[in-house]
């Protein structure tokens, strides 16, 4: 009945947004790219309709726009820059264009066939700067609406900012354009399964303008499991450019900044105990905030030269980490952080090449400190209370990137090379909780020891002083270059070297190929990718080596003994890496088809991934106690299909995504633990996280020139969820017994999320603010869990225990936000 509800609404939704298709002129929009899908400034594009020709240039954002009553399909577009072939391409029935241009080798014109062969596989788009602000003024919120509309629905993000790799994403109103995986098999890259996110930033026009003058504000949002509870969030931004003077340097400078307060709910079950300091709560505060500042300058003094630097800044506050479904705000944590970034990046069009890179700098600092100092208490799935493991906790990290990447045109084949440089350094200090953390098998074992001082419980105490740093560099050379190339087929090969400190040299061929037969595009390609590590997995083994760090498991503990000090240490716990340490390698495979009509282009493609070297931990018995062993012997075999459909029409168009998912590993990262030591077999389950059955479905309309109606559905179907007896019978304080179970073997609740954006432009009469320039009052609503679905993310997983197949965490329920900025 839900899910009827749920269709028939989606269904009425989808009418109204058609029923403007022919209230309004057409609109024909699109950026021109380069071969690194970076925006181009100042290109030439022509509408040719006949005898009638249309011609602009691209704005500082790479994009154009032509209006007109209809467009024949037998219309074309043709892009012209210097140094790169001119491009045409037939529209047929497609209003939404990217337009890559190739270098020239000589004066040429590339078929408009060239079009179709683009290595972007189903799982692909790209989105200009026009299109991403009717969703919202927020990056991370155009991000989440570019991967819905790719149909993204696993994987880690991989994100790059005009090339170069980044941690978070520049300010909404820098952004040219977002484009999603673009090329699976560049040798390039080396994202595999990952989503590679590619943004790349306007040139700075040099000019006196507002780019972003807003606000963000909302009602009160309830809590997704207590709707008597509630949080709000504001924010603010303000961006301005102008040029400096007597110099060929435009500048940017934007200023933002988020707070959000309130409430959550915690369905932590705790059994009262008369003086005892553990106490139930029903809810945990919520107080964070986080300011940005970003400034940005442009060279301005060549056609053929972008020269672009940045610095950025971001200092951010969080109370109550971690609290939230069984764990009390006491035993959370709250963190004070701080980053900076600086980068220059390049990029030069010559007379037959293009060459682009740069280098960038990052450094973060994060202070984590303890609600309170006392003893750590959990019990098996009912709460974790007291406090934290670590008593304070700082961390540091540098990172340098150098890139360098080179294409040019020979023989009608384009070519690439290049190399990536990464120095990462990382220090850590913790200290840990002197008390040390017990656990309990259930809430009468904790009530008896609580009253009578029983040891029933099982505890880890750690000592010692944990400053640990470590220092790794990874290199990365490609070549790659298009074997064949003809009107309806092109094949590209290349190469990459993987060099890791520690890692050894690994080598990674691909090889892809698309085709244009009989009106069907079909892509296929295959390739090795090498996952390098990162540095905290080294960390983590350094600080609990037994020399910074001891950690000891105690057997039979009580809590009167913990408390006092008085506990007898027994078993230590030592961290160790296996000698045949090896990075994690994927190789993975795509194959796929899609038939475009005229306004209506089907598709399906198949992805097989096959994982190897991934890592885990075993705890194995030693001499002295135990040793965590970290190891690089786990597997992965992943299946995907995807089916997309896109409908198109004047302006207008419909995307539905779906995609089923066979996942089956036995590892659920670095540190995670087998249920039995020695027994990896036994791990091999449906992949943690991954849902079998996964829906989207976006709808964009217009209505004339100011007003956007977005509507995006998600749907997936149950997780795998992994049910443990909350004991520990082998006794070594892991506590991942299943009680015979197999991995993973219940199911999580399925997700349904249907979410609205309106977006209206105005025209600020010139009499109100006397400005130079045209100015604008963009205004976006957003409308999350249109439904009030009780999205639930988290289900008690521990048989027996008091929260068992209870939700314990849910997304928020249903919200609104409105956002209001000037630009020019």
């Amino acid at each position: 009945m839900r899910l009827e509800k749920n269709l028939g609404l989606l269904g009425i939704v989808a009418g109204v947004l058609a029923c403007g298709v022919y209230a309004q002129a057409e609109t024909l929009s699109g950026t021109v790219v380069d071969p690194q899908h970076l925006v181009i400034v100042g290109a030439s594009v022509s509408l040719l309709c006949g005898n009638h020709i249309d011609t602009g240039k691209t704005d500082s954002e790479g994009s154009f726009t032509f209006t007109r009553q209809v467009f024949p399909d037998s219309c074309s577009l043709r892009a012209l820059y210097p140094s790169f072939a001119t491009l045409e391409v037939t529209i047929g029935p497609r209003r939404t264009l990217t337009l890559q241009l190739q270098i020239a080798e000589q004066s040429q014109i590339v078929d408009a066939k060239a079009d179709k062969l683009s290595p972007a596989p189903l799982e692909s788009v790209s989105l200009s700067a026009n299109q991403l602000k009717e969703i919202s003024d927020n990056s991370d919120d155009m991000i989440a609406y570019a991967k819905q509309l790719a149909g993204v629905f696993s994987g880690s993000d991989s994100l790059y900012v005009d090339g170069l790799p980044a941690d978070r994403p520049p300010p909404a109103d820098t952004i040219a354009s977002i484009t999603i995986n673009a090329d699976p098999f560049s040798a390039e890259y080396s994202d595999g399964a990952n989503n590679h996110i590619d943004i790349s930033t306007k040139k700075t026009e040099p000019k006196f303008g507002i780019t972003s003058l807003g606000i963000s504000f909302g009602p009160k949002v309830p809590d997704g499991l207590n709707p008597s509870l509630n949080s709000t969030s504001d924010t603010a931004n303000v961006g301005l450019t102008g040029p400096l003077l007597y110099l060929p340097f435009a500048f940017t400078t934007n200023l933002r900044y988020a707070d959000r307060q309130g409430n959550q709910a915690v369905e932590a079950i705790v059994p009262v105990v008369p003086g005892t300091p553990i106490s139930s709560v029903d809810a945990a505060p919520i107080a964070d905030s986080n300011a940005t500042y970003a400034l940005g300058l442009d060279y301005a003094g060549a056609e053929t030269l972008r020269v672009s630097a940045s610095a950025y800044l971001m200092t951010a506050k969080h109370t109550d980490l971690n609290a939230g479904a069984i764990t009390l705000p006491e035993a959370a944590m709250r963190q004070d952080s701080s980053g900076q970034e600086v980068r220059v990046t390049f990029s030069k069009t010559g007379q037959h090449f293009l060459s682009h890179g740069g280098i960038s700098a990052d450094w973060s600092n994060a202070a984590l400190k303890a609600n309170t100092s006392a003893l750590g208490v959990s019990v098996s799935g009912a709460f974790n209370a007291g406090g934290a493991d670590v008593s304070q906790e700082t961390n540091q990290w540098s990172r340098w990137t150098l890139k360098d990447v080179m294409q040019f045109n020979w023989r009608n084949h384009l070519w690439s090379f290049g190399a990536t440089v990464t120095r990462r350094g990382d220090e850590e200090n913790t200290i840990p909780n002197p008390y040390g953390h017990i656990y309990f098998d259930n809430s009468a074992d904790y009530v008896l020891s609580a009253t009578t001082g029983a040891n029933n419980g099982t505890a880890i105490l750690t000592q010692g002083h944990g400053q640990v740093g470590y220092v790794s560099y990874a290199a990365a050379p490609f070549l790659e270059a298009e074997m064949l190339r003809k009107p309806r087929l092109s094949i590209r090969g290349g190469i990459r070297a993987d060099v890791q400190t520690a890692g050894g040299v690994l080598v990674s061929p691909r090889l892809s190929a698309v085709a244009d037969l009989h009106g069907f595009i079909l892509r296929v390609g295959s390739g090795m990718f090498v996952k390098t590590w990162t540095n905290d997995i080294f960390l983590k083994v350094m600080e609990n080596d037994g020399t910074h760090l001891q950690r000891y498991l105690i057997t039979n503990a009580s809590l009167a003994d913990l408390q006092a000090g008085t506990s007898t240490l027994q078993s230590a716990i030592v961290a160790r890496i296996m000698p045949d340490f090896t990075p994690t390698r994927n190789w993975l495979s795509k194959a796929s088809f899609e038939r475009p009509f005229k306004s209506f282009v089907p598709g399906v493609e198949y992805t097989w991934t096959d994982g190897t070297h991934l890592l885990g931990s075993q705890r194995l018995s030693s001499p002295t106690g135990f040793t965590d062993w970290l190891e690089s012997n786990r597997a992965q075999q992943k299946h995907q299909i995807h089916v997309r459909a896109l409908y198109k029409i004047r302006g207008q168009s419909f995307t539905a995504n779906y995609e089923w998912i066979h996942s089956r590993d036995n590892t659920d990262g670095p540190f995670s633990f087998p249920a039995l030591q020695n027994d990896i077999r036994a791990e091999w389950a449906p992949s943690s996280a991954v849902a079998a059955h996964n829906v989207s479905f976006v709808a964009n309309s217009r209505f004339g020139k100011a007003l956007a109606l977005t509507l995006v559905d998600s749907w997936h179907s149950p997780q795998p969820l992994n049910l443990t007896s909350g004991l520990d019978p082998e006794g070594n304080g892991l506590y991942t017994d299943r009680g015979g179970l197999p991995r993973n073997s219940g199911r999580g609740p399925s997700f349904n999320s249907m979410e609205v954006f309106v977006h209206r432009r105005f025209a600020v009469p010139e009499l109100l603010l006397r400005a130079r320039q045209k100015t604008y009052l963009d205004c976006n609503i957003q409308v999350l869990n249109l439904l009030g679905s009780q999205d639930v993310s988290s289900l008690g997983g521990v048989t027996g225990s008091p929260t068992f197949g209870q939700p314990l965490a849910a997304a928020p329920g249903r919200s609104f936000r409105f956002s209001f900025g000037f630009s020019h």
